[in-house]
């Protein structure tokens, strides 16, 4: 999951007040015959149809409705029952098995499980995706609806797979290898990224292993540390207590002190030891292999550092502390290679429902960072293919069409549901709503957990609607799951991705309810060493609560489209056009605030996804276009060579005649790549390539940035009208040239320097901003997407 930690990453929340409509009925669910066996094709295609062979009898188009038994007495069927159809008496809710959630747990973590396990961007993510679709295939049910499944692959900035992680302990003369495994490195940072490769070179597949050898050397406290000198470790293998570096029990700047002053000394090699604890205030290893204080680490050379289980030493004869002294050396290999930009993957399985105008969608994330990842997110994952067999073996068919979703790369920032969104616009606008099994949890002794349903908080414009978070959570409550239902206005995982586009959605996650000082991460045992099948059991009772809460999501959906949906019915249209722009981070589908706030002035978002060219028929209809700057993920920080992104005279073309007929176009620029829409990261060495749009309309950005990072209101204009400052990025606003003319009214500036501006062309009119952070901050901190929406009914108003 991409909860932010509470101490660190937590976000204001925002309060809003929203009513709900008592008494709403849940719909039938429609139950065909069951259709023969039928296998899935081998996956080549980018779509691929599950269809029965051509002797099969598929299901027919529309069978008989047949409703799910529903335990609200309120609630009426809207079709009379079968006749005597042989699965009428079995409802799919008692199908569900904690005895097959858990085989579909222990086959995930046994994925390549000490290599960062199904790392994001890896090979192991990609075999536990082709896992999901093999069982997906034995599936004849579903196959004969017609179930197809959908291949996604995708660039993500850095990706890093571990070959090798071996640890041999000889003790008593007697060598034994014991389990070990690697450490991923920074996520956004190429040059510390690559102190985590083993030959130091970016995307080298090549195997380059490090061995180190040498007599071992224990550290459990620091008077152990400075007690040692450079010679006493020169050459040997530290056996590091984790405790020690551990930014769960220490602060960050402490904890990267001491392990800088470890690497400093030059072992050979060094080992995080890491134990088992349920007791709050004590180390059990957390974010050991993805955000150790060893990630921040400069010194050279950089020892090789693998992590290990005291648990798992027990075939080496070492069970406690006190055995690691039996230790005479210890030999490590590692193995590692750094690639950007790296490659992850998406799964999409869609299954037909009886109204195919309609869509439900159900998400989990597949990728871990540490393994083994059982309940962060394997629980979620394996609750989606639950869902699949419950459908499957209760021949029923959903009342409509049902997407799960098992995306790549969440641990990284979200990018798998970013690239599906971006990637999926059809059906994002019949999507209903869309719901994240995120993980299960299990929190520490003497912390309650609580089965929660999380909503970012949106604007709800019609008094008596009931949106889809007090929805599920009284469908849940009707199947006897009771959930806690909150806003939050934090990013808890893929659901995030949805707000921009107008997708009701929600994160289901088994919580641990502590205060905002301690990481959920650290209170309920994911992202550590000991997030296992084993202890996933001890809450096993909630995973099966899991499953029925997906599964009443996926059956008993509301009939209407739009009944969820807080924002008015859309009758005007807005196209961001990413033709250029790889970054996801950069889209709606981070810019919460201006797909929000232009869904509240009645706008339908749509997006041109990155790599499909701009055409005129993507632009017919629309009130108003963002042209979102250019920029790609090969960075001058890295390698330049493997392609590079850029406007064509055709694509020019088709922009400048939109605006031309009378269309409002709103340009920008950065200098940086931005996460999560406002942090600049790396250099953006294609920030000169909007030029080739911009000087169409006599615009021309230039390579000096704009200081500061607010630009202070300079016109009386209705778009800024009550607003005093346009919030920027440090550092990220391209100055710009405007041409001579009445035709230019300058909105804001920054020390004297244009930083927005309106302009005519021809019969329309474009908006230019300096700096792309703009689109996602607005122009004002306090009235964030109120401003795309003032904005969204300022243009529909004036064409």
């Amino acid at each position: 999951m991409t909860i932010n930690t509470r101490s660190w990453l937590s976000r204001a929340i925002l309060i809003l007040a929203i009513l709900a409509l008592a008494g709403c009925s849940l719909p039938a669910v429609a139950t065909p015959t069951p259709a023969p066996a039928a296998q899935l094709p081998a996956a080549t295609a980018t779509t691929e149809p599950t269809t029965p062979p051509p002797t099969a009898t598929a299901a027919p188009t529309d069978p008989p409705a047949t409703a799910v038994p529903d335990p609200d007495p309120t609630a009426t069927a809207t079709t009379p029952p079968p006749t005597s159809p042989p699965t009428a008496a079995v409802s799919p809710f008692d199908l569900i098995s904690l005895d097959q959630l858990f085989v579909y747990l222990e086959d995930l973590t046994a994925i390549q499980p000490y290599s960062g396990w199904r790392n994001s961007g890896t090979e192991g993510e990609a075999e536990a995706l082709e896992y999901v679709a093999a069982a997906l295939g034995d599936m004849p049910f579903l196959a004969g609806l017609g179930l197809e499944l959908e291949r996604q692959e995708f660039h993500v900035f850095l990706a890093t797979e571990l070959w090798d992680t071996s640890l041999t302990l000889t003790v008593a003369g007697r060598e034994v290898e014991v389990p070990a495994d690697g450490l991923r490195g920074p996520r956004d940072d190429i040059a510390p990224a690559l102190r985590f490769d083993s030959d130091g070179v970016l995307n080298d597949a090549d195997r380059d292993p490090v061995s180190a050898t040498g007599a071992a050397i224990v550290i459990r406290s620091e008077s152990d540390l400075n007690a040692i000198t450079p010679a006493d470790v020169r050459g040997k293998i530290i056996l590091l207590d984790y405790a020690l570096v551990d930014r769960s029990i220490y602060d960050t700047g402490t904890t990267v002190r001491r392990a800088s002053e470890i690497a400093a000394r030059e072992p050979a090699g060094i080992v995080l030891i890491t134990e088992f604890s349920n007791i709050m205030g004590e180390s059990h290893g957390a974010f050991v292999g993805d955000g150790s204080a060893f990630h921040w680490v400069s010194v050279a050379p950089n020892p090789p550092v693998l992590y290990a289980r005291l648990e798992d030493l027990a075939p080496a004869g070492i069970t406690t502390w006190d055995d690691l002294a039996d230790v005479e050396s210890a030999s490590l290999t590692w193995d590692a290679d750094v690639f950007s930009p790296g490659t992850s993957r998406n799964l999409i399985a869609r299954i037909p429902g009886a109204d195919s105008s309609r869509a439900m969608i159900l998400g989990a994330h597949i990728d871990s960072p540490n393994a083994p990842g059982a309940m962060d997110d394997g629980s979620g994952s394996a609750v989606l293919l639950e869902v699949a067999r419950v459908l499957d073996a209760s021949a029923t068919r959903p009342p409509v069409d049902l997407y799960l979703a098992w995306f790549g790369s969440e641990e990284l920032g979200l990018y798998g549901a970013s690239h599906f969104v971006s990637t999926h616009q059809e059906l994002l606008d019949r999507t209903i709503a869309m719901l994240q099994i995120d993980c299960l949890t299990r929190p520490l002794d003497g912390v309650r957990g609580d089965l929660a349903l999380v909503a970012w908080p949106v604007p709800t414009f019609n008094p008596i609607q009931e949106v889809w978070l007090d929805y599920l959570a009284g469908a849940a409550a009707r199947q006897g799951v009771e959930t806690r239902p909150e806003e939050r206005a934090e990013l808890y995982s893929d659901n995030a991705s949805f707000i921009g586009y107008d997708v009701p959605n929600l994160d289901l996650i088994y919580e641990p309810f502590v205060g905002r000082d301690i990481s959920v991460h650290y209170a309920g045992h994911i992202h550590d060493p000991y997030d296992t099948v084993e202890l996933a059991r001890e809450v096993g009772d909630v995973l099966e609560e899991m499953a029925h809460v997906a599964l009443t999501a996926a059956l008993h959906t509301p009939r209407d489209n739009d009944s969820l949906r807080t924002s008015p019915t859309p009758e005007h249209r807005a196209v961001v056009v990413a033709s250029h722009s790889e970054l996801v981070h950069m889209t709606p589908a981070t810019w919460r605030d201006l797909g929000m706030g232009l869904a509240a002035a009645g706008y339908d978002v749509d997006l041109v996804p990155y790599g499909q060219a701009v055409t005129a028929a993507d632009l017919e209809g629309a009130a108003l276009v963002i042209a979102l700057p250019v920029i790609d993920y090969p960075s001058p920080d890295g390698d330049l060579t493997p392609y590079d992104e850029a406007w064509t005279e055709a694509e020019v073309a088709v922009l400048e005649e939109y605006v031309a007929a009378g269309g409002f176009l709103i340009l920008s620029n950065s200098a940086h790549r931005l996460k999560y829409g406002t942090a600049p990261l790396d250099l953006n060495e294609d920030w000169i390539d909007v030029n080739a749009l911009a000087e169409a309309f006599g615009i021309v950005y230039g390579k000096q940035t704009l200081a500061g990072g607010t630009a202070l209101i300079d016109s009386d204009h209705p778009l800024v009208g009550g607003v005093r400052e346009m919030v920027m990025s440090e550092g990220n606003a391209h100055s710009f040239t405007l041409p001579e003319g009445e035709n230019v009214e300058i909105l804001a500036v920054a020390r004297d320097r244009p930083a927005a501006a309106l302009l005519s062309h021809g019969s329309g009119h474009v908006l230019v901003l300096a700096d792309a952070a703009t689109l996602a901050t607005g122009f004002s901190a306090q009235f964030g997407h109120t401003f795309w929406r003032d904005l969204g009914t300022y243009v529909a108003g004036n064409q």
